[in-house]
């Protein structure tokens, strides 16, 4: 995969957030024609999440761990609370007060993740819409065994994120 993906993600409006703010949910859907454990594995065990993401060390027994990223886009690193882990279907995390949540579920042979990030300002969709949308292709690709995208291919995507 060296172009993005034309499977964009939704904005949909929030309806949990505070008065008077106007905060929305970014939410893909992809699948995948792998076990559920595969996927799962992809989004948690470090040497893999490196391969697409970023690397997380610490011990998430304790409810924390350390993010480094590990792409072109961006290096930095970050701490990371585990609101909820419920492997293989859910994994709630919530990163410098980004709620993010993935869902898997397995029917027959293709397992869907389900992925969102809530209470994002709506200012804000058109520049994080496009980063989620080149990471979740690269998990595409990795799980796919393709060439990963490149970053340059989508800041013009916020567009469709307005």
């Amino acid at each position: 995969m060296s172009t993005p993906s034309t499977v964009l993600g939704e904005v949909r409006p929030e309806h949990d957030c505070p008065h008077g703010s106007v905060l929305v949910t970014l939410y893909y859907q992809r699948s995948f024609a792998l076990p559920i454990g595969e996927v799962w594995a992809a989004l948690t065990e470090p040497d893999v999440l490196a391969r697409w993401y970023g690397r997380w060390t610490g011990d998430p027994e304790s409810g924390r761990v350390r993010l480094t990223m590990t792409d072109e886009h961006d290096s930095a690193t970050t701490d990371v609370r585990i609101v909820e882990c419920a492997g293989p279907r859910l994994l709630a995390v919530d990163v410098d007060g980004w709620r993010l949540e993935l869902r898997l579920r397995q029917v027959g042979r293709v397992t869907t993740l389900e992925f969102t990030h809530r209470h994002v300002p709506r200012s804000e969709a058109a520049e994080i819409g496009p980063g989620w949308q080149y990471y979740l292709d690269r998990l595409d690709a990795l799980l796919a065994g393709q060439r990963e995208p490149r970053w340059a291919d989508y800041p013009e995507l916020g567009e469709a994120y307005r």
